[in-house]
């Protein structure tokens, strides 16, 4: 092998150099990817870090009412008599009230890892303070159940004014 001539060993040094510049700047590129990552994750991170020291500051309030509903909500020993039993409280709940009721409808039960719920969507009419003490009878903490949806509509051309509703009322069991 014979010795490289002055102009090989500038090539080579160049290409070395080039060969070296190019691993600097992908080394420098890759640096820069994972730094502006990094700050974008610590970016995210704080507003979650401050919910959660506001979290942990509302634990007890929370931790409270977690047991409150522990010892509290019902627990459902069969679907089919519970939906039964909150149809027929709905109806003499109704009927009490003076309201009549029509088209009752026992939705499909639904479930969450926190409660099952179970439906039933009715229309009802009567007078319209009737149809509005009994819409505030059925939202109640104690009893579990919540209207999920709520559509008045005035009765037309009666002469006490009435109201006519299509509602859906949920109560909430134990999963």
């Amino acid at each position: 092998m014979r010795p490289l001539s002055p102009s090989e060993k500038r090539l080579m040094a160049i290409c070395a150099s080039v060969v070296a510049l190019t691993a600097l700047w992908l080394a420098d590129d890759h640096f820069a990817r994972r730094r502006s990552t990094a700050r974008n994750t610590i970016d995210n991170l704080g507003p979650r870090s401050a919910a959660a020291v506001a979290a942990a500051s509302d634990a007890p309030f929370w931790a409270e009412r977690n047991a409150w509903l522990d010892a509290s909500m019902p627990v459902i020993d069969n679907q089919g008599a519970a939906h039964s039993r909150l149809l027929e409280h709905l109806q003499s709940s109704a009927r009490d009230r003076g309201l009549s009721l029509s088209s009752p409808v026992l939705l499909k039960p639904e479930s969450s890892p926190h409660h099952i719920d179970l439906s039933v969507n009715l229309q009802i009419s009567g007078p319209d303070h009737a149809v509005f003490r009994w819409l505030t009878e059925l939202q109640s903490p104690e009893k579990f159940q919540l209207v999920k949806y709520l559509l008045l509509a005035p009765a037309t051309a009666a002469a006490p004014p009435r109201m006519n509703a299509t509602i859906t009322v949920a109560r909430l069991f134990k999963p």
